[in-house]
């Protein structure tokens, strides 16, 4: 599996953005993502422009729109045809999300905790899901300086609670990128074996092949007892389980300071426990004994002048009883 960074919340002069859609594009290019997300608010009519600047700088991209409503924001990938949110009431989103799918196409829930009313109408989420399992990603990081807000620490506790519910949702970065900019943000990896397209992409996101990064990309696979080889998202058995850790310090130059980002330690969380801590080393390999759940890998250090932090992590492996 070679892992990508992409981009999945961006904005034009479409909507609020500065960019123009072959700005975006140019930009994204710039920085080193290989694919990016068109997802202006309430609105594609960016696509027409969108695919011909992709051409030019030889990136993919994922069509799609940012739901922005007084209940919330979430953005829509890969639709092949169209839901209407106007109107979509609290109670109503399941089958909203419901009639997306049927088009072919992903949710994931735009900075569930971000400041709402007075300061920007709808951005904190308040949307009633009573299925959370139709819900494709979060975004447990959003904007600038994310692994240090408490908008993504509530982020990230929301996803930890709903993975202890079974809910196999996926958790993803967002830019939410309006304009050029030098502010830190982190990034989403998806994992793909074979071409890079943006169904390629979105299976990704679905199948939970996804790492999170702000600073160096930590990966995770290994095999279980049988010998069989496993990936991020994947599901396996309790039981005796080989796991290599992988840290890339080399992965979107352009776009993170190594001044600011110190690596401190590599950890395997289980079921939200800490399992196992070792150092920070470029590759590490571990044997231990899994129980039923989920199991993710995270690289802790000093982002910005704050120990502590959240460097990177990996969504998670499911681990399901023996028998």
């Amino acid at each position: 599996m070679k892992w990508y960074p992409v981009e999945l919340h961006t904005h034009t002069e479409h909507s609020d953005g500065d960019f123009t859609v072959s700005g975006l594009v140019e930009a994204a290019h710039a920085r080193g993502f290989v694919a990016v997300a068109l997802t202006d608010h309430n609105t594609a009519s960016g696509l027409r422009e969108f695919y011909p600047a992709l051409e030019r700088e030889g990136l993919i991209g994922v069509a799609g729109i940012e739901w922005t409503t007084y209940f919330g924001h979430m953005l829509v990938l890969g639709e092949q045809g169209y839901t209407d949110w106007r109107g979509v009431q609290p109670p109503e989103i399941d089958r909203a999300i419901a009639s997306i799918h049927q088009n072919g196409g992903i949710v994931g829930i735009a900075h569930p905790f971000a400041l709402s009313n007075p300061v920007n109408t709808g951005y904190h989420w308040e949307f009633q899901v009573a299925d959370w399992t139709a819900v494709d990603y979060l975004e447990v990081w959003s904007r600038d300086d994310a692994p240090r807000k408490i908008q993504s620490l509530r982020a990230f506790a929301l996803w930890e609670q709903l993975l202890d519910r079974g809910c196999r949702i996926t958790a993803t970065s967002g830019r939410d990128w309006h304009r050029e900019d030098t502010f830190a943000y982190a990034h989403t990896y998806v994992g793909v074996d074979g071409a890079l397209t943006q169904d390629a992409i979105l299976n990704a996101i679905r199948a939970g092949h996804v790492c999170l990064a702000a600073g160096p990309l930590l990966t995770m696979c290994g095999t279980d007892a049988q010998g069989v080889s496993w990936e991020i998202g994947d599901e396996v058995k309790a039981g005796p389980l080989e796991i290599e850790l992988t840290v890339d310090p080399d992965t979107l130059p352009n776009d993170w300071d190594r001044s600011q980002v110190q690596l401190q330690e590599l950890r395997l969380v289980q079921n939200g426990r800490i399992l196992a801590v070792c150092p920070a080393q470029t590759h590490q390999r571990l044997h231990l004994s899994a129980a039923p759940g989920w199991l993710r890998a995270d690289l802790i250090g000093t982002y910005y002048g704050r120990t502590g932090q959240h460097l990177a992590f990996t969504n998670p492996l499911f681990i399901r009883q023996r028998g």
